[in-house]
C-alpha cells in the first residue's frame, strides 16, 4: 500500500461520485417530469368529470353550479394529492442527498486515513533503505578497518 496507490483509488472514487450525480440528477428529472405528467392526468380526470356531470344534465340544488361542486367536493382532493406527491419527491431527493453527502463523508475520511497510513508506511521504507545503506557502509568500514589491522 503506497500514497500514489491511495490517490489512484481516491481519483477513481472521485470519478463515480461524478458519474452518480449525473445518474441521480436525470433520475429527479425523470421524477419532476413524471410528477408534472400525472398532475395534468388528474387535472384532465377531473375536467372529464365535469364534463360527464354537464352532459348528464345531473339536477342541482338552487344557487349550486357544477364549478362550485367540483371546487368544494373534488379540488380539495386533487390539491392535497398533488401536494403529497409533491412532498414525497422533496423527501426523496432530499434523503439521498443526505445519504449521498453522508457516504461522501465516510468514504473521504477513510481514504484519508489510508492516505496518512500509506504516507507512514512509505517513509518508514526510505528509513529501512537509509538505514539499510548505512549498516552497510558501516559493514564495509569495519571491514577496512580490520584489514588495516591485520596488514599492520
Amino acid at each position: 500500500m503506497t500514497k500514489d496507490f491511495i490517490n489512484n483509488i481516491q481519483e477513481q472514487l472521485n470519478t463515480y461520485n461524478e458519474e452518480s450525480s449525473i445518474v441521480f440528477d436525470n433520475l429527479v428529472t425523470k421524477l419532476t417530469k413524471d410528477m408534472e405528467n400525472t398532475n395534468e392526468d388528474i387535472d384532465i380526470a377531473l375536467y372529464d368529470l365535469k364534463d360527464f356531470i354537464i352532459k348528464n344534465d345531473a339536477e342541482l340544488e338552487q344557487g349550486v353550479t357544477f364549478d362550485l361542486i367540483i371546487e368544494r367536493k373534488a379540488m380539495p382532493y386533487v390539491d392535497r394529492r398533488k401536494l403529497e406527491s409533491k412532498t414525497l419527491i422533496l423527501n426523496a431527493i432530499a434523503y439521498q442527498e443526505d445519504f449521498d453527502y453522508k457516504m461522501g463523508e465516510m468514504t473521504n475520511n477513510i481514504v484519508n486515513f489510508f492516505k496518512e497510513f500509506a504516507t507512514s508506511l512509505d517513509k518508514n521504507k526510505d528509513k529501512l533503505k537509509q538505514t539499510e545503506i548505512n549498516f552497510q557502509v558501516s559493514l564495509a568500514n569495519c571491514g577496512d578497518h580490520h584489514d588495516e589491522i591485520i596488514l599492520n
